[in-house]
């Protein structure tokens, strides 16, 4: 069943234009990693509100019974069946040109602030030290959200598109966090999938070059063990940082679980769920992506296993 219009705000540039259109459908999808968060929003009636001249890049923002889409940026409007269909991202729509770059003696934080700012974001860390300094690093012909994605993941981090930042957050700190939720997850229930990849696990990994030399283990993990000679690093703590970030960033996509049920509005990427089952999908789990459809109230996720075997 539909959800009434009331139940919802479209904020665009800062104004409430909720009362100026009728939304026929809006899906917000919020992830983790690689991809941007996005909206895919049906409005009619929007004659109004395109005689403001909407660009891209302008802001919009969707709100619902505790759901906040947060900072979201105008990429494609298209008219579809005497209606608009508008597809908004949580990156700036600009060019993501591959470039050399070095930094010598720079910071996370500063790093992820020069990168950001290429696109016009911000940057931000949670969960992961911005003080880490780097004696020197190289941004090998990649664009800006290539490279701060590998690094975060080095770091053990991903990387989202965050209310206008691009920001890093740490599995371990995520995982530490309070449950935003506990459910209970039996047999037969049909809006539940869980996926268990653990042959795919490693059993360590090793970071092996002339300036250092650092290895990380998962004792849960019966797997292969990599050898990683190609990149550099500072010393041996730095080797072993990079080992571990990179081996739990791997090992974390061992099990996954994929759920539907009635609109949740707490069930957003990096969130921690506690599941109850007599099934293997006990235990932790960290929201890797999760969509909203709040006008058929329907919450839809894909989690992976919370992984604390690492060391």
């Amino acid at each position: 069943m539909a959800l009434a219009q009331a139940d919802m705000t479209l904020i665009y540039k800062g104004t409430d234009i909720t009362k100026q259109v009728d939304i026929i459908e809006c899906v917000c999808r919020d992830v983790s990693g690689s991809e941007s968060d996005c909206l895919n929003l049906k409005v009619d009636h929007a004659d109004q509100w395109f005689r403001w001249g909407p660009q891209k890049n302008d802001t919009i923002q969707v709100k619902r019974n505790g759901y906040d889409s947060k900072t979201l940026y105008l990429n494609t409007v298209i008219p579809e069946d005497g209606a608009y269909r508008i597809l908004a991202t949580g990156a700036k729509s600009v060019p993501f040109s591959a470039r050399w770059q070095a930094f010598e003696k720079k910071t996370l934080t500063a790093i992820m602030g020069v990168c950001a700012g290429e696109l016009g974001m911000g940057a931000k860390q949670f969960g992961v030290n911005g003080g880490i300094t780097y004696e020197y690093l190289m941004r090998n012909n990649m664009s800006a959200p290539q490279f701060l994605e590998m690094l975060c993941n080095r770091e053990g981090a991903v990387l989202k598109t965050l209310d206008g930042s691009y920001t890093a957050i740490g599995v371990q700190y995520a995982q530490g966090l309070s449950p935003m939720h506990e459910m209970e997850l039996d047999d037969g229930q049909m809006d539940s999938v869980y996926i268990d990849r653990r042959d795919l696990s490693w059993a360590s990994v090793q970071i092996k070059t002339p300036f250092g030399n650092g290895t990380a283990r998962d004792s849960n993990a019966q797997g292969q063990s990599r050898v990683i000679t190609d990149i550099t690093v500072d010393n041996d703590g730095h080797a072993y940082r990079w080992a571990k970030g990179m081996l739990i960033m791997h090992n974390r996509k061992s099990e996954m679980l994929k759920i539907e049920m009635d609109f949740n509005p707490g069930y957003t990427a990096m969130v921690r769920i506690d599941v109850k089952s007599k099934t293997d999908a006990k235990g932790q789990w960290i929201i890797e992506e999760a969509e909203q459809d709040l006008v058929n109230g329907r919450t839809r996720a894909k989690l992976y296993r919370c992984i604390t075997s690492v060391s």
